[in-house]
This record gives structure tokens, C-alpha cells and sequence, in this order.
């Protein structure tokens, strides 16, 4: 019987296994494992027009996204939170942007870039009590397969099962199997899917796969690289896709550089033709989840064990990027689970997931692991953006909720507000 390994597509991760009894003529162990099952939408499905609904409790919150006195929060395939930021001390929800299948966002001169499974949507958002949808392009983020005429996988839905399993079939009841602790599938059973910041514009987090710079809008999917031309703001035309491979996670403008991180590797590409990128150079590690961040001469990358990653792996990267055609490994820092990470001045935020959030000075970026200055234990940590200008803050969101934190003595972070999950 012919077996694929899901493993390589990233739909299925084993969690853990282990042996719960096994008889004279009958072993039988326990597994708990991530069935990822397709989630399918009709066209009409996904073209439902957006609404700007009242203020909403935080349930899942994805990536964060910082616009003049706004931040934006995803909801997690639902939709975007408005947060009226004037006062860090003291957020106000303004609003909820109901746009079903929303996970990453970008935001220029009040247009909202944000998208809607397969489809981008521009919205206005100089009043945010009140966003229009102004365009949208379809079909611009191919799904993952057609699994019938009109019906489109747009994405895969992991679901934990712990069940137990014949230790000789290794079959589970999903039609997986258990061998050498690593999931299979019978042929057929699963399809693999298609293969700096300027002007008046936001700034995302480490995690963002949207990033605006030189009068275009850059977009990451697990494959590819997109370039949207913004020289009419509210009907962006793609005009370039570019291959990468698989397993894109990240993306991050740097001068006229873009950083493009992967769950193997970092690729450095010249912007300096934005409407046309091309790669000097990239830098393969294990495999790992990968955000990167840029400073100097060096790049920042973070490489954790995770679901979707498949690594087992987890440290800080310092990369030697003096010479962007040929990237240097320069040290590895050990570290827990690290996430999303941000620098201002010498000063790195590093999320930790459920470890929270550490800080270390930067001065000696060889010798950063003998300088962390301040750790917070006592928040889930995903992303980290550091707020440019005086007030020196930074915000920080985790699976249980929203924090921003007073930053002007780094060593000593002092919280400044919370807005929770369910609030």
C-alpha cells in the first residue's frame, strides 16, 4: 500500500505517542495527533460583503498591525479589531471589521489591504466607526485545491485526536498510520496545494505575510511571493509571482531589501525594481517556523518547534547579512519556544510563547545571551512591535490577549494595559 508523508505538505504533526499496554498477542497504543481537515467555500461564500460591526471581545487574536493612533488586532479568520491607541495606557475598541477568512492586514494612507481567503479587499478606513469596502481582486490567493467544481479548499482546520491504535496496522480511524513516529496517508487521501515601511503607512509585526514599501503591496503564501502595484490605491493590480518553493512564513522590508522567512530557510531579495524583486541570496537552516527581523548588518531569526513546522528546534539565529549575496550563520542562541521578536535602538523584544517575553541588549549582538535584561514571565507571547517615536512602547500579542508595556527603562518593562481574551 503506497504511503505519503503528510509531514512534507505540514497537514498533519504528531504531538505524542505513547505505548499503553501491549498483551501477549495484542499491543495497542495511545496517539495524539493534529487531523488537519479541509475547510471548502463556494465562491459566493467568500465574496460576502464586509461589515463594521460594533466592538467585539478578543476570542483568538492573530497578528497585530500599528497605524498612526490605531492598532489593528486579526481575529482569526473572522475579521479585524480597531483599537484607537492614543492613549497606550488606555485602548479604546472602536470597532470590528467582520471580513470572514482575514488573517493578515496592511494599511496605507487609510486603505486597508487585508484578505478575504482567495480574495484581496481594499477598504477605507479614514473612519474606522464606518469602513467601505472599496474593491476587491478574486482569486488573487490561489486555494489550496478545488475539491469539486465551484467548491474551494481555502484552508486546513487542525483538530487534536487522541484515540487508541493497533500497534501492528498503526491505522488510525482518520485512514493515518503510526510508523517510526511518523504519520502516514494512503495515497490520494490528501491533495497537496498549489504549489522598510514609508510614507503614511503601518507597520506589522515579524509574523506579517503583508508588507507595503516603494508604492507596492508584498504578500507571502506557503509558496510564493506576490507583488501588488498601488499606483491607483484602491485597485491594486497584481503585476508579479514569484516561486519560493514551500513552507513561506514571513515577510519583512528592510531599506530596499525584502526578508523573506521559511520554515528552512531566509531569502534576501532586492527591492530596488519593486514592481520586479529578485533574490541575492538565501540562507538554509533547519527546519523550524522562521520570523526574521533586520538591523545593521545583521538578521535576527527565530527557529521553534511548532505544529506546522515540523522542527525541533529552538534558538535565535544571529545571521552576517554585511554581504546580502552571501549570508553567514555569525552564532545560535538557545532559547525556549521564540516567536515574533522586534528592535528599537539596541534593545530586542523576544517573544516566547508561553515563556512570555524577554528582552536583551543588543550592543554586542555576538554576546546578546550574556546581556537579556528583563523577562516577563506572566503573558503569552506571539508578536512583538515596537512603536516608533518618544513614547516608547511596545505591544505585544498572545493567545491570551493584548499588552502594551512601557519601555523607556527596557530592563524594567512596566505594563501599561491589557486587553484580554474574552474582553
Amino acid at each position: 500500500m503506497k504511503r505519503n508523508l503528510i509531514s512534507f505538505f505540514s497537514l498533519l504533526t504528531l504531538i505524542g505517542l505513547t505505548t499503553t499496554g501491549c498483551l501477549k498477542d495484542k499491543c495497542e497504543q495511545e496517539i495524539t495527533y493534529l487531523n488537519w481537515v479541509p475547510v471548502t467555500k463556494t465562491a459566493a461564500e467568500i465574496q460576502q460583503p464586509i461589515e463594521t460591526l460594533s466592538p467585539q471581545p478578543l476570542e483568538n487574536p492573530g497578528k497585530i498591525y500599528f497605524y498612526g493612533k490605531y492598532v489593528l488586532i486579526n481575529e482569526l479568520r473572522k475579521g479585524i479589531h480597531v483599537i484607537d491607541n492614543t492613549d497606550p495606557a488606555n485602548p479604546l475598541p472602536v470597532s470590528f471589521i467582520s471580513i470572514p477568512g482575514n488573517v493578515d492586514m496592511a494599511v496605507s494612507n487609510d486603505l486597508l489591504y487585508a484578505d478575504n481567503y482567495t480574495d484581496l479587499l481594499t477598504i477605507d478606513l479614514s473612519d474606522p466607526h464606518d469602513a467601505q469596502q472599496l474593491s476587491r481582486s478574486e482569486m488573487v490567493f490561489p486555494p489550496l485545491w478545488e475539491e469539486a467544481p465551484g467548491n474551494f479548499v481555502v484552508y486546513m482546520d487542525p483538530q487534536v485526536v487522541t484515540e487508541v491504535v493497533d500497534c501492528e496496522s498503526g491505522r488510525t480511524s482518520s485512514g493515518f498510520f503510526v510508523d517510526d513516529l511518523v504519520l502516514f496517508a494512503e495515497s490520494g487521501d490528501i491533495a497537496a496545494p498549489n504549489s522598510s515601511q514609508n510614507g503614511n503607512t503601518g507597520i506589522g509585526g515579524s509574523m506579517a505575510r503583508f508588507t507595503i514599501a516603494a508604492g507596492h503591496l508584498y504578500t507571502v503564501n506557503e509558496a510564493d511571493l506576490r507583488v501588488f502595484d498601488l499606483s491607483q490605491p484602491t485597485a491594486p493590480s497584481l503585476v508579479n509571482t514569484i516561486g519560493l518553493g514551500w513552507g513561506i512564513e514571513t515577510i519583512f522590508p528592510y531599506e530596499d531589501k525584502l526578508f523573506i522567512g521559511s520554515n528552512s530557510g531566509m531569502f534576501i531579495f532586492d527591492n530596488s525594481q519593486p514592481a520586479s524583486p529578485t533574490e541575492l541570496s538565501r540562507f538554509a537552516h533547519v527546519t523550524a517556523c522562521d520570523p526574521v527581523f533586520v538591523k545593521d548588518n545583521f538578521a535576527y531569526v527565530t527557529l521553534r518547534n511548532g505544529t506546522a513546522c515540523q522542527g525541533f528546534e529552538n534558538q535565535l539565529d544571529l545571521i552576517d547579512i554585511s554581504d546580502l549575496s552571501n549570508p553567514q550563520l555569525e552564532k545560535s542562541f538557545g532559547m525556549d519556544n521564540p516567536h515574533g521578536l522586534s528592535i528599537r535602538d539596541n534593545d530586542l523584544y523576544l517573544c516566547e510563547g508561553d515563556f512570555g517575553l524577554k528582552v536583551f541588549d543588543i550592543s554586542d549582538p555576538v554576546n546578546l545571551d550574556d546581556h537579556q535584561i528583563d523577562h516577563r514571565k506572566d503573558l503569552h507571547a506571539y508578536d512583538v512591535i515596537a512603536i516608533p517615536g518618544a513614547s516608547k512602547v511596545i505591544m505585544v500579542i498572545g493567545e491570551d490577549g493584548f499588552y502594551q508595556y512601557d519601555a523607556s527603562k527596557p530592563d524594567d518593562l512596566q505594563l501599561l494595559s491589557k486587553i484580554g481574551v474574552g474582553l
